[in-house]
């Protein structure tokens, strides 16, 4: 899940190289209810659950629950930890059809931080990104380059070096993982990276996916007459506009029916896709089942979603 609300994402998927500096890491363990309030937004934080689950919810946003294995990167927002006790019942059951994760203690968090002036996510005021458990090899990556970081001794300036570098690699896997989520179904990233037009146009569409989007809509924005858009849009995606739109749309609903219970109504508005049953139609199309389905097996197999 990336918050895509506010932020200069064009930057994010043009990101180079970063080198890190005041790299800081720690640990949270929790044997009873908690709440954890992360007020300070003069950092960039990111958050591996070692153990247990717990909820992360980021200033302005809903509560999501976070099981083993999930990171979490957010940048100049404050945040909080909490575990079930904390939040209201409907809270709980909205996102995760009345599951109940009580027994989620005790819950174990690797934290780390960096000074956000030289912060990867620095062009984001609002940035954040969950990685989930299943996300390869994102989350196995950091994982272990956590497990690294732990063995390190914190008191050693030789060491610290060590541990910039480790940070670095975790910073450059959220990264990874932003890019491929932003920009993924086997379209041609490579042929828009560094084209200043195509990516003005997609990172603002996917900053506000349920407006309905025209063609010249999405021209506007990049900044070219429409057909010069359309044009160059075919050539770099091999579709027109529209229809790599709602292939972004539909990525967007599988990965919104894997993670919450919303409503395919609330989810076909929330993605600008009209009404729940051309969802249905188009879903099923896309993908070779409905999203009834495709739900149902998600939490059954927890499996990635196979595009034809």
């Amino acid at each position: 899940m990336i918050d895509l609300t506010s932020g200069d994402w064009t930057a994010l998927l043009r990101t180079p190289d970063l080198r890190l500096v005041g790299v800081e890491f720690g640990r949270l363990r929790f044997d009873r209810p908690f709440r954890l309030a992360k007020p300070d937004p003069s950092r960039a934080n990111f958050y591996l659950v070692r153990k247990g689950g717990a909820w992360f919810r980021a200033q302005g946003g809903k509560a999501i629950f976070l099981p083993t294995g999930s990171v979490v990167g957010v940048e100049g927002r404050s945040h909080e930890w909490l575990d079930s006790s904390q939040l209201h019942p409907a809270e709980r059951g909205a996102r995760h059809g009345n599951a109940d994760f009580a027994g989620a203690l005790p819950v174990e968090i690797f934290t780390g931080s960096i000074d956000r002036s030289v912060a990867v996510l620095q062009r984001l005021p609002w940035g954040s990104i969950v990685i989930p458990a299943r996300a390869e090899p994102y989350a196995s990556l950091i994982a272990k380059a956590v497990e690294m970081l732990e063995c390190l001794d914190e008191g050693s300036s030789s060491e610290r070096g060590v541990a910039r570098r480790l940070a670095e690699i975790i910073m450059l896997q959220i990264v990874g993982y932003a890019r491929e989520r932003l920009l993924k179904a086997n379209l041609a990233f490579g042929s828009i990276q560094h084209d200043e037009y195509l990516l003005r146009a997609m990172t603002t569409f996917l900053a506000t996916p349920g407006k309905r989007w025209t063609v010249a809509d999405l021209a506007a924005s990049a900044g070219l007459s429409r057909a010069a858009f359309a044009q160059r849009f075919r050539c770099a995606f091999g579709a027109p506009p529209m229809a790599t739109i709602n292939r972004f749309r539909l990525l967007q609903a599988s990965e919104i029916l894997a993670d919450s219970s919303a409503s395919i109504s609330v989810i076909a508005e929330q993605i600008g896709f009209g009404s729940s049953a051309a969802l249905v139609r188009a879903f099923k199309r896309q993908f070779g089942q409905t999203p009834g389905c495709w739900r149902r097996s998600c939490r059954l197999e927890n499996a990635p979603l196979q595009t034809r």
